[in-house]
C-alpha cells in the first residue's frame, strides 16, 4: 500500500519551518536566516521512499501584511492550509506564549479537513519540565475553539530529536495514492529560482535590518557553456532590486565590498548546487515601492 500526499508546515516567523523542511528532505530547498519573513512563497520539498511520497510545503511566517507582497504571502499560506492532507503546526518552544498570531493560525486551521499535528520545536532550548505545560496550553486552546490535534510531538530540528517519529506519524495520515513526482525530485523549484533564493539569503544575512526585506532578486541570464578547457561553466547575470537609492549604496558597499561579499558567498553555494563552476555577475537596481506594485510582485507564487 503506497501513500502520497501534501503536508504544509505553518507557524509564526522564525519557528523553524524552513529548517524543518530542509532537514526532512535532506537538501536545502528553502533558505534560512534569523530574520522574520525570510520565506516569501510556498516552496515544496519532496521525500520519496518505498512506502510513500511526502510533499512538504514550506510557507511564509504568518504575520499582518504591510504591503501587497505581504498580502500575496498570506494568500499562499491560506492556499496551503486549504487543500493539503496534513498540517504541521510548528511552535517555537522558547517563545511559547499564545499571542494573536498563534490564535489566528489555530483559528485558520481549526476548520480544515486536514489532519493537524502540533510540533513543539526547539525543545533543546528549554527545561524538559516545561514541555508538558506548553503542550497543555496549546491543546486546551485548540480544543476550546473546536479543534483536535491528531498528534502532539516535541522535536528539536537542530538536535535531530523527534524527527523520525514526526515522519512516521505524517505517513500514518496520508491517503493511498500513486507518486505525483518522480523518485529523483526533491523540490519543484527551478535552478534559476534556487539561485535567486541563495543570493537573497546571503543579502538577508549580511545587510542591516531595514534593508533586506525591501530587496528582490531576479536572474536575467542563466546559461551553461564550455570554457577553453572544455569544462562546464554557468554564466549567471542577476539583478538585486531595492526600493531606495540609499539602500543601493549600502548593498554595493564601500568600494563594492558588500556586493563582492554577497556574490562570493552566493557563488560558493550555487556552484555546490549546480556541481559546476559559475561566472556570477550582480547588478543593483532601484525600483521605488516595488512591494506595492502588482507588476513587480506578480511572479510571487501564492498557490502551490
Amino acid at each position: 500500500m503506497f501513500k502520497c500526499g501534501y503536508i504544509t508546515v505553518v507557524g509564526k516567523p522564525n519557528a523553524g519551518k524552513s529548517t524543518l523542511v530542509n532537514k526532512l528532505v535532506g537538501f536545502k530547498v528553502a533558505i534560512t536566516t534569523p530574520k522574520p519573513q525570510t520565506t516569501r512563497y510556498n516552496i515544496k520539498g519532496i521525500i520519496t521512499n518505498k512506502n510513500s511520497q511526502m510533499i512538504f510545503i514550506d510557507t511564509p511566517g504568518v504575520h499582518i501584511p504591510k504591503h501587497k507582497m505581504g498580502e500575496y504571502m498570506m494568500k499562499g499560506v491560506e492556499a496551503a492550509i486549504a487543500s493539503v492532507d496534513v498540517i504541521i503546526y510548528l511552535v517555537d518552544a522558547s517563545r511559547p506564549t499564545i499571542d494573536i498570531a498563534n490564535e489566528n493560525i489555530m483559528k485558520n486551521i481549526v476548520n480544515s479537513k486536514s489532519k493537524v499535528i502540533l510540533a513543539i520545536n526547539k525543545i533543546d532550548k528549554i527545561e524538559k519540565g516545561k514541555i508538558l505545560k506548553i503542550i497543555k496550553v496549546y491543546d486546551d486552546f485548540f480544543k476550546s475553539i473546536g479543534g483536535n490535534f491528531k498528534e502532539i510531538i516535541p522535536i528539536s530540528v537542530f538536535k535531530n530529536d523527534g524527527i523520525d517519529l514526526l515522519i512516521k506519524e505524517i505517513e500514518e495520515y496520508l491517503p493511498e495514492g500513486e507518486r505525483i513526482y518522480s523518485e529523483e525530485d526533491i523540490t519543484d523549484m527551478t535552478e534559476r529560482e534556487l539561485t535567486e533564493e541563495i543570493i537573497r539569503e546571503k543579502a538577508l544575512n549580511l545587510l542591516d535590518e531595514e534593508i533586506p526585506h525591501g530587496i528582490k532578486v531576479e536572474v536575467q541570464k542563466f546559461k551553461k557553456r564550455k570554457n577553453r578547457e572544455k569544462q562546464a561553466i554557468y554564466d549567471i547575470d542577476v539583478d538585486i532590486i531595492c526600493e531606495k537609492n540609499s539602500h543601493k549604496g549600502i548593498i554595493i558597499g564601500k568600494d563594492g565590498n558588500m556586493l563582492k561579499k554577497i556574490g562570493s558567498l552566493a557563488r560558493a553555494d550555487i556552484e555546490s548546487m549546480l556541481e559546476d563552476k559559475v561566472n556570477l555577475k550582480i547588478w543593483v537596481k532601484v525600483r521605488e515601492n516595488w512591494q506595492q506594485n502588482e507588476n513587480y510582485i506578480k511572479n510571487i507564487r501564492s498557490k502551490f
